[in-house]
């Protein structure tokens, strides 16, 4: 099954030359999927800082909550 040994052609025969496959169009080019892959990473990455933004905004306000149930001032100054 696996018994085949590699061919041996002569390279003579082989192109040298790029060939270009009959009948493929390209559907997208490489620009456009370099904009798209940039446009998603500074998507997820504006996503990121707003989630991480937020995410503080409610720390501060859990923060402040605690250090006055504890009788503090909300300066961090107690």
């Amino acid at each position: 099954m696996f018994n085949q040994a590699p061919s041996t052609t002569d390279t003579s025969q082989r192109s040298t030359e790029f060939q270009p496959v009959q009948g493929g169009e390209e559907t997208t080019s490489g620009e456009a999927l370099l904009v798209a892959a940039y446009l998603v990473m500074w998507l997820l990455l504006l996503f990121f800082v707003w989630t991480s933004w937020r995410r503080q905004l409610g720390l501060g306000e859990r923060l402040g909550r605690l250090e006055k149930a504890l009788g503090r001032p909300a300066d961090g100054q107690g």
